[in-house]
């Protein structure tokens, strides 16, 4: 089948990937780059030109019904977004899409650089200047993606909606030992800031270092299936911080339990969680949001992914959010985290 698909990149869609500023040199070749365990949501190949090093397009198929709308989705969520200067760059480019043999195929262009993801795990991008470079990517691109996606506002979270999150976590887990001071504290925060106002704009939905790609250029952001809007900015950063903690390497080479990689990035005082305090302080100052409300924000963030219908922000196999509960947990039982200072 791999073949007949790139028999149709060549001789069928050939001119308009040319209209559109590819160009395809064959004998095309292609390498499977899904990983086993996410094979049954998406299957993606990267295709190369003849005696190129460098892939020029992305192919992505989708199997059965649910993954079909999926990716249909994800290729209409492209098609509008690259609308948009400030962002098109930085976003894949829909070129098609088609049924071939009971499969939906996606063809997009592919971006160039490395995962932020792949540079961790390569022990690359660690000095404070390269996390302080990332970071300011990271939110430069989501600052752009509020700017373009904005859909006027929605109240801040008052003290009903903390107490409503915190007994459905308390039904969930039950028995929930929440300290006391822990939840005065969240509901005076929410009390004190009742009359703010919190933007609704697009979600990119599946915000980590693994979908962000590093070049010269810049940032190139993949996989957008998860994109929602209107929804609430703040989702995207506090997921991206998250995951960047988990997959920092605090010891090197070393593997670095869950909560203590969360607790090195939000709890303990050191230079990484000083720079991770700045920069979510920085970003959240730029839409108002002082930064009480910001830690409360982050609160309600990890109590959200950690109820079993955070599957619908993290859909992966199996679900993550008991991982996020324990995140949760580690915070609320810790007597001063770093980031509420």
């Amino acid at each position: 089948m791999l073949i007949e698909l790139l028999d149709i990149l060549e001789h069928e869609l050939g001119d308009s990937l040319s209209q559109s500023g590819v160009k395809i040199r064959p004998p095309l070749s292609s390498i499977k780059t899904s990983n086993n365990d996410l094979a049954s949501r998406k299957i993606n190949f990267l295709v190369f030109n003849h005696r190129e090093r460098q892939p020029i397009l992305v192919l992505r198929l989708a199997q059965g019904d649910e993954q079909k709308s999926f990716l249909k989705n994800e290729y209409e969520t492209l098609s509008q977004l690259v609308k948009y200067p400030a962002i098109a760059g930085a976003m894949p480019l829909p070129l098609g899409l088609f049924e071939f043999k009971n499969n939906l195929i996606a063809v997009e262009n592919c971006l160039s650089g490395v995962s932020l993801f792949t540079l961790l795990r390569r022990g690359k991008h660690t000095h404070p200047f390269w996390v302080k470079r990332d970071f300011r990517l990271a939110c430069d691109f989501l600052s752009e993606l509020e700017r373009v996606t904005t859909d006027g506002y929605t109240p801040f979270p008052d003290s009903n909606t903390v107490q409503s999150k915190l007994d459905q976590l308390s039904f969930t887990y039950a028995p929930l030992n929440i300290p006391k001071d822990y939840e005065k504290q969240l509901l005076e925060i929410a009390d004190e800031h009742r009359s703010l106002m919190i933007m609704r704009c697009g979600r990119q939905g599946d915000y980590w270092p693994g979908n962000l790609l590093l070049s010269p250029k810049g940032i190139g952001v993949i996989d957008w299936e998860g994109f929602a809007h209107p929804d609430l900015l703040f989702l995207d950063i506090f997921f991206f911080m998250t995951t960047y903690v988990l997959f920092y390497p605090w010891y090197a080479w070393k593997s670095c339990p869950t909560e203590k990689a969360f607790g090195l990035g939000f709890i303990e005082e050191n230079w990484l969680s000083t720079i991770i305090k700045e920069t979510l302080e920085l970003f959240f100052l730029k839409i108002n949001v002082p930064p009480p409300a910001m830690y409360l924000l982050f609160n309600l963030f990890l109590m959200d992914m950690s109820l079993p219908s955070a599957i619908t922000n993290d859909p992966r196999d199996p679900p993550q959010y008991f991982k996020w509960f324990n995140m949760f947990q580690t915070l609320i039982q810790s007597k001063s985290p770093f980031l509420a200072r």
